[in-house]
């Protein structure tokens, strides 16, 4: 039987409490990676990490927008946030007006 690679990400402000060999509900950790994000993210940085089109960011990030009209630039602090807050399940068909 082949072993399968799962991947957890947790975001804190302090490092979690996991030891690499730790075995966690039946699983062993074998490697911890860090991600360090950027002083600004660009648009093609947010439409990796989020399921939308370039034009929905645009439209929600225009407030947060620390470039100009051209080079859009956003604060990745303020903004990764901001779009998880906004992020909901729409579930059944649209509303017919």
């Amino acid at each position: 039987m082949f072993k399968q690679k799962y991947i957890i990400t947790v975001e804190s402000e302090t490092p979690p409490q996991i030891c690499l060999g730790d075995s966690l509900y039946g699983a062993t950790v074998i490697s911890l990676e860090i991600e360090q994000y950027p002083d600004l993210v660009d648009l093609a940085w947010l439409t990796k990490r989020f399921p939308m089109s370039r034009q929905t960011l645009v439209a929600k990030l225009e407030i947060l927008n620390l470039g100009g009209p051209r080079k859009k630039l956003y604060d990745p602090n303020v903004v990764i946030p901001f779009l998880k807050m906004d992020m909901k399940n729409k579930r059944g068909r649209p509303r017919k007006n």
